[in-house]
């Protein structure tokens, strides 16, 4: 049965005329937990008035725990696939349909266009911005979107064309530079920023801060990972604050960029699965659980396995070009292990 949930400040989605709540749920994290514990996150979100949902094809079981979790439910779904042709992201829209149980999805995006050379493929006649024009004349989706982690690339993909109402990048405290030029853009041509890894991927120390910063940019909907409860709770309560930022707060946001550099590992995930069975995200993740909340939590995870994994490490390179921010993965795992083998206290109980 639909549910109404509590209301949020409500933000209009660009161009597209979505009055979305002005925080979103990142789909990523649900993909990590139990099918349970997944769908009582989505759904608690809800029930507090977050109205606009992210996930994607390659979230492996994000869409399907995500249409579980909202069927019956009013609400905003994007969803997202890296198919770079028009056949394939019809099917892809096909299967998307049937995982979250929707007769048709608000927003479709081209997910991580990161190159030209990807650019003109997805523009390309019978490319997948053809195929998500069918789509949308069929009535299976509703608008159109564009992701990367290259500004430059987008900022063409929106010069070249205006079928793009939305773009999805990172977007934080302290990968800000688009500022200079995508946000102006965006702000131009009336295009719904998404704002991913709003708190860099989990390694700011002050979360719900930051998030708050996004919420002061303009045309901006930040949508932090989610996966269970008490993160829904966390963020809901930045949404129903106050958000405008006091002196101390913007002090404080220059403090937390210091947090991030170009080899911290921001937990998009995208490096996995490793063909050797490595647990890339556990190994990287593991140090900062370790500094926040100490090591039981990690230990919680099972740490044996985890190191343990490091040892199928064949430096093939695979992760490397999978990784969007270009970390040196296979270096950074033999960094983690070194670390883990300093913390007395990591032993399993």
């Amino acid at each position: 049965m639909a549910t109404t949930p509590t209301a949020l400040l409500t933000r209009r989605l660009g161009k597209t005329d979505l009055a979305v709540s002005i925080i979103g749920f990142g789909g990523i994290p649900i993909m990590g937990v139990s099918e349970e514990d997944a769908i009582a996150a989505v759904r608690h979100a809800h029930d507090v008035g977050i109205s606009f949902f992210d996930t994607a094809r390659s979230y492996r079981t994000s869409e399907e725990r995500m249409g579980a979790a909202l069927e019956g439910r009013r609400c905003v779904v994007a969803t997202k696939s890296d198919a770079r042709d028009a056949a394939g992201i019809r099917e892809a829209v096909d299967i998307s349909l049937r995982n979250l149980r929707r007769d048709t999805i608000d927003l479709y995006q081209l997910h991580g266009v990161n190159s030209e050379e990807e650019l003109g493929t997805v523009l390309a006649s019978d490319g997948a911005l053809e195929g998500l024009h069918h789509a949308r004349t069929e009535g299976k989706i509703g608008h159109i979107g564009i992701t990367g982690h290259r500004p430059s690339v987008l900022i063409e993909a929106l010069e070249q064309r205006d079928e793009f109402e939305t773009v999805q990048v990172p977007f934080n405290v302290v990968e800000s530079n688009i500022l200079e030029d995508l946000v102006p853009l965006c702000v131009e041509r009336d295009i719904g920023l998404i704002a991913m890894k709003p708190v860099g991927g989990g390694n700011f120390s002050n979360a719900p801060l930051a998030i708050k910063w996004c919420l002061n940019q303009p045309n901006t909907v930040p949508i932090p990972g989610m996966s269970r409860i008490q993160e829904v709770e966390q963020n809901a309560a930045v949404a129903r604050g106050g958000l405008a930022l006091t002196a101390a707060e913007r002090a404080e946001c220059e403090r937390m960029k210091s947090e991030l550099d170009h080899r911290t590992c921001r937990r998009c995930r995208y490096c996995e699965p490793c063909p050797n069975g490595v647990r890339i995200g556990a190994l990287l993740m593991g140090r900062s659980i370790i500094q926040r909340v100490g090591p039981q939590r990690f230990r919680q995870w099972g740490t044996r396995e985890i190191i343990a994994s490091a040892q199928q490490c064949t430096e093939c390179g695979e992760c490397i070009a999978k990784c969007p921010y270009d970390l040196p993965i296979p270096e950074l795992i033999r960094e983690a292990v070194a670390y883990y083998e300093t913390i007395s206290d990591l032993a399993e109980d």
